[in-house]
């Protein structure tokens, strides 16, 4: 019964949190959109898109501090509009891609955040949503089509070829 009563807040403040979102990033989440795509039909589509992925990941989406939120947000509408060019058999040139939406940070962490994005794009994604995203394996599994087992396991090869680069540009791995 407790359960019952506590529901219909759930989804109230999960309606209002989509709201928030829609109302104060809908703009930045279409110029993401629309930096890929060149389109703006096509971005709308995958700002919409990206809405329904937030629906199904509400709980990862609540998870993330607020202040972090934004960066979520964009790294999904990012890949979303990826993710179309790719159904179309289209490939976005590197030199091309928007930034990722992952925070600037200075120094050592924004240099990781740099070897990540330059990572083959099987572990890079990967890589993205788990420690940039902060998505769990299973969501990662369920956004990529994937089973949980293929994601540890390129997730554990995506992070060896991590700490191989690292320690190439002369960082110490424990």
């Amino acid at each position: 019964m407790l359960a019952d009563t506590h529901e219909p807040l759930a989804k109230q403040d999960d309606r209002l949190l989509l709201t928030e979102i829609y109302q104060r990033d809908y703009s930045r989440m279409m110029a993401v959109a629309m930096q890929i795509l060149s389109s703006h039909s096509r971005a709308e589509d995958a700002v919409h898109e990206t809405f329904l992925k937030m629906l199904t990941h509400m709980d990862s989406l609540r998870a993330v501090p607020e202040e972090r939120r934004i960066y979520w947000v964009l790294t999904v509408t990012r890949n979303t509009a990826l993710d179309m060019l790719r159904k179309e058999g289209r490939e976005m040139p590197m030199e091309h891609a928007p930034e990722a939406a992952a925070p600037r940070e200075e120094g050592e962490v924004q240099r990781l955040v740099e070897l990540i994005r330059a990572m083959p794009e099987n572990y890079r994604r990967i890589l993205e949503l788990r420690f940039l995203a902060e998505w769990s394996n299973a969501d990662i599994a369920r956004e990529l089509n994937m089973s949980v087992g293929a994601v540890k396991t390129r997730l554990s090869r995506g992070r060896q070829a991590l700490i191989q680069r690292m320690r190439e540009e002369g960082y110490t791995c424990g």
